[in-house]
């Protein structure tokens, strides 16, 4: 399918839902230190790897832990003071997902699959030390079993299945071609993978442990799904087992997030396989699946894991657990409560059951057992030191705002182009500008979360220097090369992927206008904004010779046809990967000629197509 980038009035408008920057949490007198999680675990900090960044003598209760602006509680083997050479800091380690790409979307219930990242499943963690804070700590609860209370017979649990087999391109007008919108619209994202006419997508749901005595809640299954073709009626059929239990219109491409009853009886047995099936009368109909969430009783069987979350809703007298097949290793697992910042040890005296006494709760809780075998927790053992930058102190705030990456910096002889390039906007040549340079590092680490390829990052920084600094910011140049997110995304493992990519872009088609709007209320650009795609600092240093001998000619005065006719010659450069594109463009550009060559102007015009 063709993409191609929408003239600015094409683009849809962003939701008006409020935004925050991201930097919140952000202690400008605390230095940081960062470490980043590809995958969710257990995660360890030992004292040794403590020592080894200056914090070896830190007391235990002044630690604190952040991921995604959100501060992550830790559980310390002692509770104050400072930690033994064989102490360390213990604490769950979630990977990247969707969430914070909802900020990205149109409208955020256009987001089907919020379980995997647009960018990178690499989280980024900030560890400080924080005397004075609210340092959010697992206290050590006792695990006082009844002599007498039954246990609880089973919870409600979400077994989902959730697509990452193609970033879906989303909505679609067709005007020749398929045409696309830099907008996150309704339906891109990760999906599986297209589902054409008459084809069903079948997703094995095994060993459910489902609870079907006294009190089991009515099952329920959740499923998004996006439509694909843009000229096309559909329906699609869900079915569990061989039971039918929807036929859900969704027609064009329109999204659903729909959610249907499900039979008890078509579970009882454990297993279950879902069916998805697309209805279209038309041939070559295209839908996609996001997301499928089977909600249902489950008995407290664990399912052989070393780790598993689970819900369970409030309850003031507290829950007595009997866990069944739990890999635990013959060594007592840990109960972290997540919602009330309790850790209990679980019982493991009958090696069968995991037994665990809650104490009471006015809310529902997010719990997780895991195990604590010596072998499964990952050591973190290399950080990288973070001392932010407090943009709004006034020395640090300008009107022309240059974002770049450090690789653009190192120039030859030691040289700085992307200094140079500042030097020269402050100078009365160059505009007089109250020029800054800004590195894309800390932008992404202030304002997004440490997330790589985040656009989002240059989005808020933008918005957050136009709300706080003292005069108007006038301009935005991006200096480096950037890659839309699918290019990124689906070559991240790739070891030049670093070479090609330095500032994020908008979107896919790139629009680095998208960066400059806001969102709350246009998608004009609020301030100019523009890009030099280099890929070292050399195209840099040669991109600024010629802006100077560019700009000296503007503003050099004479009378002489032979000193200004050169301003009368004008350049039109078309290029396409497709002919039709190709073609397309060089249209629009020869009647474009017409008017620039005409009397008004009379301009000497040379096409390169």
């Amino acid at each position: 399918m063709k993409r191609f980038l929408l003239p600015l009035l094409l683009f849809t408008s962003l939701m008006a839902h409020s935004q925050a920057y991201n930097n919140e949490w952000i202690n400008y007198n605390l230095t940081y230190y960062k470490f980043k999680v590809g995958a969710t675990g257990l995660y360890r900090i030992t004292q040794p790897a403590l020592a080894s960044i200056g914090l070896g003598t830190a007391p235990a209760e002044h630690f604190q832990l952040w991921r995604n602006g959100q501060q992550i509680p830790l559980y310390t083997t002692i509770q104050t003071g400072v930690l033994s050479s064989t102490d360390y800091i213990e604490f769950w380690g979630e990977a990247n997902d969707g969430k914070p790409d909802s900020a990205l979307y149109v409208n955020r219930d256009y987001q089907l699959n919020d379980k995997f990242s647009l960018e990178t499943d690499t989280a980024s963690f900030y560890l400080t030390v924080n005397p004075t804070g609210t340092n959010l700590r697992f206290t050590p609860t006792p695990n006082n079993l009844p002599s007498a209370q039954p246990a609880d017979s089973f919870f409600v649990y979400t077994k989902g299945k959730y697509y990452k087999e193609q970033l879906n391109p989303g909505k679609a007008s067709i005007v020749g071609e398929y045409v696309y919108s830099s907008d996150y619209d309704s339906g891109e994202g990760w999906t599986s993978f297209n589902l054409f006419t008459g084809l069903t997508k079948q997703e094995p749901f095994p060993n459910l442990y489902t609870y079907t005595g006294p009190g089991a809640t009515p099952p329920i299954l959740k499923v998004n799904a996006s439509g694909n073709q843009p000229l096309n009626p559909r329906s699609f059929e869900v079915k569990i087992n061989s039971t039918v239990i929807a036929t859900q219109p969704m027609d064009f491409t329109d999204y659903v997030k729909a959610s249907y009853p499900v039979n008890p009886a078509d579970i009882a047995t454990g297993q279950a396989d879902i069916f998805i099936k697309n209805l279209s009368p038309i041939n070559n109909d295209r839908m996609v699946t996001a997301t499928i969430e089977l909600i249902y009783p489950r008995q407290f069987n664990f399912g052989g894991f070393n780790n598993f979350e689970f819900v369970l809703p409030a309850n003031p007298v507290g829950n007595y657990l009997e866990i069944t097949n739990f890999n635990h290793g013959s060594v007592s697992p840990v109960l972290y409560d997540f919602t009330n910042k309790k850790r209990y040890v679980g019982d493991i005296s009958n090696p069968a059951l995991v037994k665990i006494a809650l104490q009471g709760s006015t809310v529902a809780r997010k719990l997780l057992l895991v195990t604590q075998i010596n072998s499964y927790p990952t050591s973190v053992v290399s950080f990288e030191q973070r001392n932010f930058i407090n943009f709004s102190v006034a020395g640090n705030q300008g009107d022309f705002l240059i974002i770049s990456h450090p690789a653009m910096t190192m120039g030859e002889s030691g040289s700085n182009p992307v200094e140079e390039y500042r030097a020269y906007r402050a100078s009365a040549a160059g505009g007089s500008h109250v020029a800054k340079v800004y590195m894309i590092d800390q932008l992404i680490d202030q304002f997004g979360f440490g997330i790589k390829n985040n656009p989002i990052s240059i989005l808020n920084f933008i918005r957050w220097s136009r709300a706080n600094f003292s005069a108007p910011v006038k301009n935005v140049f991006l200096i480096g090369k950037g890659l839309n997110y699918p290019a990124f995304r689906e070559n991240e493992s790739n070891v030049n992927i670093n070479k090609l990519s330095f500032i994020p872009t908008f979107g896919s088609p790139a629009s680095d206008n998208m960066l400059a709007t806001d969102p709350i209320t246009s998608v004009i650009p609020r301030v100019s904004i523009g890009r030099l795609s280099t890929i070292s600092p050399a195209e840099v240093a040669v991109y600024l010779a010629k802006v100077k001998e560019y700009e000296q000619q503007q503003a050099f005065q004479s009378p002489l046809i032979s000193d200004k006719a050169w301003m009368k010659n004008v350049i039109h450069a078309v290029g396409s990967s497709e002919e039709s594109l190709g073609n397309l463009l060089l249209n629009s550009m020869n009647n474009f000629k017409l008017i620039i060559a005409d009397t008004l102007y009379g301009a000497n015009v040379n096409t390169f197509s």
